[in-house]
Order: structure tokens, then sequence, then C-alpha cells
């Protein structure tokens, strides 16, 4: 579990870029770690969908094309509806001091300026209503989906070049998920994810654009 957070890590702080090619014996080195862990890390990376396996090619970190923002937000939006409406009936005191808990965690993260940190605590804020939405296969996805959405949150956000927010934006989804109307929930959920998802598609786009010029 350690080689793979480690591994993610890389990918995630532009240690290891878009579309390289992983060099098992030069991270080994690196992390000081045997190849064969290494190998079980990357399969499970593989699994996670932030990397890919080409037979006779190698391991390579994914490209990130606008349809992948597109495909990803689009069920993200989807997953997010469903999760909450799901997950609403089954709010209970633990639900609401867990949220507090991983709100907190946010908020901490900003305050430090932790660009990766942010991106990680706000995904784990955000996955709370899976796991209160008790269902084993949307758990499942949205854990799947998690790794993807992580590595275009860092992406986007080292090609701005600027720290994360100095405030944080999640009081409302907060709130709203500790209210009584849940379709008001749904709706700021999915009105936050447009948010990102325009910016990182425009930045997807313009990747695209300076590819095919060189």
């Amino acid at each position: 579990a350690e080689i793979v957070a480690l591994l993610r890590r890389a990918i995630l702080t532009g240690q290891l870029e878009p579309g390289q090619k992983l060099n098992e014996l030069r991270i080994s080195e690196q992390m000081r770690v045997s190849r064969a862990p290494l190998r079980e890390a990357m399969r499970e990376l593989v699994q996670e969908g932030i990397l890919t396996s080409i037979p006779y090619a190698g391991t390579f970190v994914i490209d990130v094309t606008a349809k992948d923002i597109i495909d990803a937000y689009s069920l993200n939006k989807v997953l997010d509806e469903f999760a909450i409406e799901l997950a609403w009936p089954q709010r209970d005191p633990r639900f609401f001091d867990e949220l507090d808990r991983r709100h907190e965690a946010v908020k901490q993260a900003t305050r430090a300026v932790d660009t990766t940190r942010q991106i990680e605590t706000a995904l784990q804020l955000h996955g709370l209503i899976y796991e209160w939405a008790d269902n084993s296969v949307l758990l499942e996805t949205w854990q799947r989906l998690t790794s993807r959405l992580q590595m275009y949150f860092a992406l986007h956000q080292r090609a701005r070049n600027e720290p994360v927010p100095a405030e944080d934006v999640h009081e409302t989804y907060v709130a709203l998920l500790k209210g009584a109307d849940m379709r008001a929930a749904q709706r700021h959920a999915r009105e936050h994810i447009d948010l990102d998802f325009e910016e990182l598609l425009s930045y997807a786009r313009g990747l695209e654009k300076r590819a095919s010029k060189n």
C-alpha cells in the first residue's frame, strides 16, 4: 500500500508526466524498493486507471484528452446525484461527525497551501456520500473514478501555476448535506462539478492543440 501511495503521489505531483513510460529500475532505486512489489503497485494503478500497460511496450502514465474529461465528469455528475439519494435516509450522527472531520481536513490542507493534500481531502469529503449509500458497486465505481479525478485536478492545478484557493469552497456543500432539502444538495453537487469541468475541459483542449502543432 505504501508503494502504491508513493507511486500515485509521483504521478499527481508531476514527477511522472502523462504519457511517460515507467522505468522500473530507476523508480525502484529512487523509492528504495525491490521490483516485485513495485510491479504489483503498478498493476494496482493500472486497475485504478491512471496507468496503462501496453504489451511488449511497457507501462505508461495515461494521457489526458478532452474526451477523458467529458467521460469522467459526465459519470461523476450521475453518480453523485444517485449517491446523495441513497445516502440521504442513512444519515445519522456518525455521518455528520465524519462530514465535519473530513471538512476540517480540507480546510487544514487549504490553509497549509498543500495542493496535493487539498485535492486528496476534497475527494475524501465527496466520497462520504458513497460510503453511506450502502451500495458496494457504486462505491467501487467511485473509488476507480477517484484516481482519475485526482490526476486531472493535479494536472490542472500545476498548469495554472496557482496555489489552492485561499478559502474553502465546500461550506455550502457541507451545509446542504446536513440540511433537509435533498434536491438542493444534488443541484449544488452538479453545479460544483460543472464549475471544475469547464476549466479542466478548456485545459485539456489546450493540451491537445499544442500536441497537434508539434
